[in-house]
């Protein structure tokens, strides 16, 4: 990797991803983003995006200056993953379905308060092609509403070369150790490093709640060399170092 002239003179950068609204983010993850002095993105769907109490609460995450952003309404993927409802697989939806559905994630978040100038989106599962083939990629249509899109791929992001329409991150369920030496590689590399979060000390694919919290001592202990920022300050960074 090159020497990229992150903002503020950092010498590399990570960004900090919260999947699915997931209730231990609202009451756990970002209470203790806040307490650090760090902001995160979130990416809600299903009952974490729709379900009218939580409102307040994701108003509040932006006011504290999280990002919001989109992750469809049903978070549609391969049938072949067991917990996919019937109708709701990639292989039921058509572009234009994909598109409704992703309009309709930015008009809830955007009652939120979060800005949809420039939104960021986060592929369900992963996955960026449907119909019943899975042969057809909807990078085109996020390509056209979005400013950058999350990838699973576990690698540290090459600011100079990464595609900013398949951004490479690390799935997260390892302890403070495991997500520092993670930290560690991207600010050797100068790079920029992914944390995808989901649940934080309950839900699923759980992180415990004290690992996180002292990842995020970390972070602003190293906040002089580590820039943490949201994925679409970071994503339009980049982008404007292309012009």
């Amino acid at each position: 990797m090159g020497k990229f002239a992150w903002p503020g003179g950092a010498l590399a950068a990570v960004t900090l991803l919260y999947e699915d609204g997931l209730t231990s983010q609202l009451e756990k993850a970002i209470p203790q983003l806040n307490e650090a002095g760090l902001h995160g993105t979130f990416f809600p769907s299903g009952d974490g995006l729709k379900d009218p109490s939580n409102a307040v609460l994701w108003s509040a995450a932006i006011a504290a200056g999280h990002e919001i952003g989109a992750h469809t309404i049903n978070h549609p993927c391969d049938r072949a993953h067991d917990f996919v409802r019937e109708g709701f697989s990639l292989q039921d939806y058509s572009e234009e379905r994909l598109r409704g559905e992703i309009n309709e994630n930015l008009e809830i978040i955007k009652k939120f308060g979060a800005s949809v100038d420039r939104p960021v989106f986060a592929y369900p599962c992963g996955e960026s092609v449907y119909g019943e083939d899975l042969k057809k990629s909807y990078v085109p249509l996020i390509k056209e509403m979005f400013l950058a899109a999350k990838g699973v791929a576990g690698n540290i992001a090459d600011p100079e070369k990464v595609d900013l329409y398949d951004v490479p991150c690390f799935g997260i369920t390892c302890g403070t150790q495991g997500m520092i030496d993670i930290a560690e590689k991207a600010l050797a590399r100068g790079g920029w490093a992914l944390f995808l979060f989901h649940g934080v000390g309950g839900d699923y694919i759980s992180v415990e709640a004290g690992a996180h919290r002292e990842f995020l001592r970390y972070l602003v202990a190293e906040k002089a060399n580590i820039l943490t920022a949201p994925f679409g300050k970071i994503s339009a960074a980049i982008e404007k170092s292309r012009r």
